[in-house]
């Protein structure tokens, strides 16, 4: 198969035309991927001739994208915050409203007393690690823990932190909710991105979500709030005085989620000016800096 970047991508685009809603976008991407090329070289070089085997490399995946399957599992990344995160089907993919769940804990934190070096984070339902590790890497040298259920995910995770070389200032630990053994200190920030959507909606979604992503990390049982339920109040000792605890919600469930925590607590907007994220203050005062 003889073919050049511009024919490629625009038969590429007519083939996904109807199944996903960024069909030339989608092509872009995974052939700028398979290519290890950006999206300047494509467009400079459209005339340029994709080499054979590269070619049908890129229509099998153009035919696996076709049958619904997300982008980023097809390229094995996803990009968070400026950095690039493995993902598999054994983890949800980060979405750009979670990076407003982690701004918002980052601002949160630094507005605080806590000394950097003393600063201990949980991440509740890690995936991928995107969360856990975007912490990581922008609040050094604070110490994180990363807690999923599934032991799938935590390998994408252990993985990403591998890559990210931050493997020794994270730990992570198999666990439904909460750190099986009280822990030696409380954390200064508890942070979650938890299953929300109402399993009725579950077989509504696109069949790219619905089809694909694990359906444990989205489903938050008949109304969408069965986690946020058992996640609040936190249990006494786990977050410190006047520490954050950060949550990410869905559509229409800000009000009631800030109903079953008995702390202070404020929304942020997203981008599409949606109340997405919950910050609650614990009790006492944040300690001092250390001197």
């Amino acid at each position: 198969m003889s073919v050049t970047i511009k024919e490629a991508l625009g038969r590429a685009s007519s083939l996904l035309a109807g199944s996903t809603l960024t069909p030339y976008l989608d092509a872009r991407v995974l052939l700028g991927r398979l290519l290890q090329r950006n999206s300047a070289y494509l467009y400079a070089h459209n005339e340029e001739t994709i080499p054979p085997r590269e070619a049908e490399a890129f229509f099998f995946q153009i035919h696996r994208r076709r049958q619904g399957e997300p982008v980023a599992y097809i390229t094995g990344e996803k990009e968070f915050m400026g950095l690039t995160f493995r993902v598999t089907p054994a983890v949800l993919i980060p979405r750009p409203e979670t990076e407003v769940l982690v701004e918002a804990a980052l601002q949160a934190v630094r507005k605080k007393a806590f000394s950097p070096g003393s600063l201990e984070v949980l991440d509740i339902g890690t995936g991928s690690g995107a969360i856990a590790l975007t912490l990581a890497y922008y609040l050094a040298p604070a110490r994180v823990t990363a807690l999923d259920a599934s032991a799938g995910a935590l390998e994408v995770a252990r993985e990403n932190a591998r890559r990210l070389g931050l493997l020794s200032r994270v730990r992570f630990l198999q666990a439904d909710l909460f750190p099986p053994l009280p822990p030696s200190r409380p954390f200064q920030l508890i942070i979650s991105n938890p299953p929300y959507i109402p399993s009725g909606d579950l077989d509504r979604l696109p069949l790219s979500v619905r089809a694909y992503e694990p359906r444990e990390a989205l489903d938050g049982g008949r109304d969408g709030l069965d986690y946020y339920r058992r996640l609040l109040p936190p249990p006494p000792g786990l977050l410190a005085p006047g520490g954050t605890l950060a949550l990410e919600v869905g559509a229409g469930q800000a009000a009631e989620v800030l109903s079953l925590c008995p702390y202070p607590g404020r929304t942020v907007r997203d981008y599409a000016g949606m109340d997405r994220v919950l910050l609650f203050t614990a009790p006492g005062s944040a300690e001092a800096p250390a001197r």
